[in-house]
């Protein structure tokens, strides 16, 4: 768990709340001058009724801002004195306020062998500021009323983030400004948050995904910026000779943290002229050094690294290649998509498409496209991504020949209206329709997106499509050549001979030669490719249904083998809604043989519905499916053609046959699967291993991995035969359906199951119950560096101590963020949970370290719990008030999303509660809780009297020679199916 998350991350997510101390406001007073620009907001609901006839090659300029005709929420963009623009966003229905800046400088402006100085001083900003010089007291201030923080470096630019409760807004945003014109970047910390940098790229270099992002800059133009290491650690964030660290952080700060290349958003439920008065009084006094927004001059690629295959050796079982085009950076046609154009041919999933014919022929899991044209600063990059298969691996050039030549064949026949008219009416639906998210996480999109579009199509340029332009289509196509490619081949099996630079990646580079050219051009030549059909499963019909559920989802069906349960939205009119259908079935976990049959099939019918799903991605609807309690298939988005979608699902399902060949690549993705598990970040390990310990309906790998070879298509068409003909149909739906159509939905599905079906009652698998008084441990060996663990405690589920948990965690995980990751740099990820199983309540502590063992580590957590304690006792009851009533905001605030609106329905329906009335009751509980009941229970905790214990720890290869952490009164799993055995 993490509060900053990395540099490299391309889509930044939160991954907790933090909280924080309320502490009385010092108004700072900024002189308020005349705005020098203001904009308001338009709604259009389709851009073709004011684009008509556009021939210029650039977008249309509506005077206001476009909005969505669904978003009523009033926008303001305004310059303040010192030229930072400002977007105001006024949304009466909020009950957290957030805010964003953005910076428009990051990792390729950085001092030359001072890698990772953007990232580090991202940390070091929330360090303290010369108003509020405490360290930590920022986020204990922001979690105290229910909010939380985050920022994130990235090439080009970085940006910081926070929300908070309405009524501590002003507050918050004068501790948040602060970071941009009063920050302590105090040496006294220097050393810790080097230790925070140099734990968070320990953690993740092992990560392939990681090193092929670096080796990708490596094998790049050795100039320019992106070839530099820029995670961080601690022999690039340390003095070099006369060049001093601190020296150099403060003048990357005091050189490029300035206000006229920044972009700010505020949204609160305040109206705009308060608004205004806000950003005028906390942002307007941010410096402005009239700084030129930082530019990279070098060129990405010279032709000394084009035309190349770069050879990588995975650290899993990773088996892929990788495409990748420099392309000029074309963002400024962001309206007439030409990128998009492209990718979506690419990325099509329609019969005799690149993806389909490759997967027909057992080469490919999956390929995809992705562009980003202002990648390497003043270019960009066109990726072509494939997952391969065991087959696929022995074919490179098969299919390296195929992808060119479906390429080809989009310049010569591709270039159509058709299919610009079809991406437009997607688009169109999906702005027409789009949905609220997290205001936080809003506020970070658009302070981003202000670096790189104008202010007008901040929120509309993802969707506007106004003008097809073929010149713009042909011209990103003549990039995508063999002699603009670099291809990555991913594979055990690829010959090495160099080594990176702070990462354990092996690789090896070599020239496309004519032979080679010629032998992909051979192998693909008898391959038949056809240009993708048009979409079936566009929505037509928006009509929204009389919502009569909106309280809590009803029972429409309750008879044998089917239950049907529907509710409506109280808060959104959208002609959108889920419909999740469980075929309910024991068989998965009847054993180890039963649970990789279930495996294989899930993997081989998900590629198999890959066509499907693609298709009606593009038409606004999601389909999934997983294994869960016998198999489960979800379909969202738009209702219009969800009947449609179903039926077309399960048909393929019924009648899914495998063959030899598609059977032995499904059993070697799954032992790959298996074996690339092990060699993810220990966090990820960390709690599918405490999943597997809590499911006594799992098995262990040994028993799965004996299982595999023997499996036949015979066994596996049978397993599927026999899951559809004992299953029990358990349906959620909510959202946009009427009971008439819900029903019917329901019973196509009954009728297209085997009719002499039989069917016991609904299945929930069985979990691990620890006796109170005990400790349940398991301890593994981790072919990785760093160590973790996880210490939970369980007890019977009481809504009241559910409640207690809710708040205590608001106190208790800023400061255990604080002391153990700020203060003492034992670990980057460090934090305390809460889950609530179908009958227990599960709270406890996580960790991942690169500095001290196993029981160094959970010594000086249990220290940490101890001193906590004395924490607690000295809150007063006002503090109390401010938290609880925290908790409240969070529980009760309006959803931002039908998803958002059905999750606590869905948890409940999931776990088989169909009363839906866990939030309810929470919120009730919440209400009622004291600080007694917080002392009380976290004493409990403490002394673990009254719970269970399990502990899972993993520990790495610095610390073999360090012990576990030992208990007293111990069960020690060394064999997790004879434990599950010995438990059921």
């Amino acid at each position: 768990m993490k509060k900053l998350t990395s540099s490299k991350l391309k889509s930044p997510k939160l991954i907790v709340n933090k909280v924080n101390k309320n502490i009385r406001l010092a108004l700072y007073v900024a002189v308020i001058a005349t705005l020098t620009a203001c904009l308001g907001s338009k709604q259009y609901s389709n851009t073709a009724e004011v684009i008509n006839n556009h021939l210029a090659n650039t977008p249309i300029k509506p005077n206001k801002i476009v909005t969505s005709v669904t978003d009523k929420r009033q926008y303001l963009s305004i310059i303040l004195p010192n030229q930072l623009q400002v977007i105001l966003i006024s949304d009466p229905t909020v009950k957290k306020s957030a805010a964003a800046l953005s910076v428009a400088v990051g990792s390729y402006q950085e001092p030359n062998g001072f890698g990772g100085l953007a990232h580090y001083l991202e940390h070091m900003l929330f360090l303290g500021t010369k108003s509020y010089p405490k360290v930590g007291d920022y986020s204990v201030f922001l979690s105290r009323n229910g909010g939380f923080d985050n920022a994130y470096t990235q090439v080009d630019h970085t940006n910081y983030m926070m929300t908070v409760n309405n009524n501590a807004y002003p507050e918050a945003l004068h501790r948040f400004s602060g970071f941009f014109y009063e920050p302590l970047l105090s040496v006294k910390y220097a050393d810790k948050e080097r230790n925070s940098v140099n734990s968070e790229w320990t953690m993740k270099s092992p990560d392939d995904e990681v090193i092929l992002e670096q080796l990708n800059g490596t094998t790049l133009n050795p100039n320019h910026p992106i070839s530099q290491f820029n995670w961080g650690n601690l022999e690039t964030l340390s003095d070099h000779g006369e060049r001093k660290l601190q020296t150099q952080l403060v003048n990357f700060y005091n050189k490029y943290y300035s206000a006229n290349i920044m972009k700010a958003v505020l949204i609160s439920n305040l109206p705009i002229s308060e608004l205004k008065k806000l950003a005028n009084t906390y942002f307007a006094v941010i410096p402005n050094k009239n700084i030129a927004k930082p530019q990279v001059m070098v060129s990405a690629a010279t032709p000394a690294q084009l035309k190349k295959i770069i050879h990588y050796l995975p650290q899993t079982d990773m088996k892929a290649l990788s495409l990748k085009f420099v392309i000029t950076d074309n963002s400024d046609q962001f309206a007439l998509k030409p990128n998009k154009y492209v990718s979506y041919l690419l990325n099509n999933e329609m019969p005799g498409a690149l993806a389909p014919t490759l997967r027909n022929m057992g080469l490919i899991e999956n390929l995809s496209s992705y562009v980003h044209p202002t990648e390497y600063g003043n270019s960009g990059n066109f990726s072509i991504e494939v997952k391969l298969t065991e087959q696929g691996v022995k074919n490179k050039d098969k299919i390296i020949g195929v992808i060119f030549k479906y390429i080809d064949l989009i310049k010569n026949k591709g270039i159509d209206q058709k299919y610009f008219t079809e991406i437009k009416q997607s688009l169109n639906n999906s702005f027409r329709f789009k949905e609220k998210i997290a205001d936080y996480a809003y506020a970070w999109d658009i302070a981003a997106e202000l670096q790189f579009k104008p202010t007008n199509y901040v929120l509309s340029g993802d969707y506007e499509y106004q003008h097809f332009d073929s010149k713009a289509i042909s011209n990103v196509l003549a990039q995508l050549t063999i002699d603009n490619v670099r291809i990555f081949y991913i594979d055990k099996k690829q010959p090495v001979n160099k080594k990176m630079h702070f990462f354990k990646g092996q690789y090896s580079v070599e020239d496309i030669t004519v032979n080679k050219i010629a032998s992909w051009q051979q192998a693909a030549a008898k391959v038949e490719l056809n240009l993708p059909a048009t979409n079936s499963l566009m929505p037509k019909n928006f009509a929204l249904v009389t919502a009569k559920y909106t309280n809590k989802p009803k029972a429409l069906i309750n008879e044998a083998g089917l239950n049907l349960y529907l509710g409506h939205s109280r808060y959104f009119k959208q002609p959108k809604g889920s419909f999740i259908a469980n075929f309910n079935s024991s068989l998965n976990d009847k054993s180890p043989r039963n649970a990789v049959m279930a495996a294989l099939l899930a993997k081989g019918l998900d590629l198999a519905l890959m066509p499907l799903k693609t298709e009606a991605l593009a038409a606004g609807m999601r389909l999934d499916f997983y294994n869960s309690k016998g198999v489960t298939l979800v379909v969202d988005g738009f209702t219009d053609q969800q009947e449609n979608l179903l039926a077309r699902t399960y048909n393929i399902i019924r009648s899914y046959q495998l063959s030899e060949n598609e059977l032995a690549n499904l059993k070697a993705a799954y032992l790959s699967e298996k074996a690339s598990a092990k060699k993810k970040m220990l966090l990820r390990q960390l709690f599918p291993n405490l999943s597997l310990l809590m499911n006594l309906s799992s098995f262990g790998d040994k028993s799965l991995l004996a299982e595999v070879k023997g499996i036949s298509i015979k066994e596996i068409t049978a397993f599927r035969d026999q899951l559809l003909q004992r299953t029990h149909l358990n349906i959620f739906a909510f959202g946009n359906y009427s009971e008439q159509q819900a029903i019917k939905n329901a019973r196509l599905l009954k009728s297209l199951l085997p009719k002499n079906r039989q069917y016991a009652k609904l299945y929930q698998e069985a979990l691990f119950h620890p006796q109170a008084g005990t400790v349940v441990n398991w301890q593994q060996e981790a072919d990785l560096t760093d160590m973790a663990f996880v210490d939970v405690l369980l007890q019977p589920l009481s809504v009241k101590q559910h409640a207690s948990v809710k708040v205590l965690s608001q106190i208790l995980s800023p400061a255990l963020y604080n002391q153990i990751r700020t203060e003492e740099q034992l670990a980057y990820a460090v934090g305390f949970f809460n889950r609530v199983l179908p009958d227990q309540l599960m709270m406890g502590f996580y960790i991942q370290s690169s500095v001290k063992g196993p029981a160094a580590v959970a010594k000086r957590i249990e220290l940490f719990k101890q001193g906590f304690v004395k924490t607690l006792a000295q809150m007063t009851p006002k503090e109390f008030s401010t938290i609880k009533q925290s908790t409240l905001v969070t529980l009760t605030q309006p959803p931002k999303n039908l998803n958002e609106e059905s999750s606590s329905f869905y948890q409940d329906w999931r776990q088989q509660k169909f009363v839906f009335d866990s939030k309810i009751k929470l919120i009730a509980a919440v209400k009622n809780v004291t600080l007694a009941d917080i002392n009380g229970l976290y004493q409990s905790s403490v002394s673990a009297n009254n719970y269970g214990r399990v502990v899972v720890q993993m520990r790495g290869t610095n610390f073999k020679d360090k012990p576990f952490t030992d208990f007293e009164k111990v069960e020690q799993v060394v064999n997790i199916d004879a434990f599950h055995s010995k438990s059921l």
